[in-house]
């Protein structure tokens, strides 16, 4: 008699009817606790940045949380990947008159609280830009852009990207947009108030801290969206 295994099972069905993978969250706080204290902000880099090259080509990508949290990100769906796209591309043509710089998914930031994360895009100010000190590969940007956008995708889930939101404003970030492109909707993000929701906007405003940046997000993002599979 032979016996499959639930691994086994579940080749046998083939990716198409297990539904959008999920983020994984690991607690490694007993792990970064062991090293407290002995470890600088540059060793601890070092060792994520390792972690990360261990796990290249395995399709998907890391964040570390403050708190210990270690969550595993699939990669995106081709949707997403070109939402992230639009966006990046209008802030670029924006920067090159107003100055700063952007950053894409690839970029990983430290936050003033100690975790690594990655906004799919951003937007570093020319003053911040100054206070930077020069950034070698591998290395994480320092500072929380001042602008921040997510745009979530069919693996996420939205309470865990809300937090997300939660700590870039609350780590220096002047404005962050939640894109929901499934449910039609963005959640702005500000420091000192809470989130604003705009159900289906054609359009959204980046004033004042991107000012004259108006992203036709109903036309770029909304439109081109599938809807999320269930499952």
């Amino acid at each position: 008699m032979t016996t499959t295994t639930s691994a086994q099972n579940v080749a046998a069905k083939g990716t198409e009817d297990l539904g959008p993978l999920r983020p994984l969250s690991v607690n490694i706080r007993p792990i970064l606790e062991s090293v407290a204290g002995l470890l600088t902000d540059a060793e601890i880099d070092d060792w994520f940045e390792g972690l990360a090259k261990a796990n290249e080509g395995r399709g998907f990508h890391l964040e570390l949380f403050c708190g210990g949290e270690l969550v595993i990100n699939p990669m995106v769906n081709m949707d997403s990947t070109f939402a992230e796209a639009e966006l990046i591309g209008r802030l670029l043509v924006w920067a090159e008159q107003q100055g700063g710089r952007v950053t894409s998914s690839r970029a990983i930031v430290r936050l003033p609280d100690g975790s690594r994360v990655e906004p799919d895009a951003g937007w570093l100010s020319p003053s911040q830009l100054a206070e930077l000190p020069p950034i070698s590969a591998g290395r994480p940007i320092t500072v929380c852009p001042a602008f921040v956008a997510e745009i979530m995708s069919a693996t996420d889930s939205l309470a865990p990207l809300q937090r997300k939101m939660e700590r870039y404003a609350a780590n220096g970030a002047r404005l962050g947009w939640l894109i929901d492109p499934y449910r039609r909707r963005v959640h702005v993000y500000r420091p000192d108030a809470g989130p604003e929701l705009l159900d289906d906007p054609e359009t959204i405003s980046g004033a004042p801290v991107l000012p004259g940046f108006v992203f036709e997000v109903g036309r770029r993002i909304f439109d081109l969206h599938r809807p999320a599979r269930q499952g």
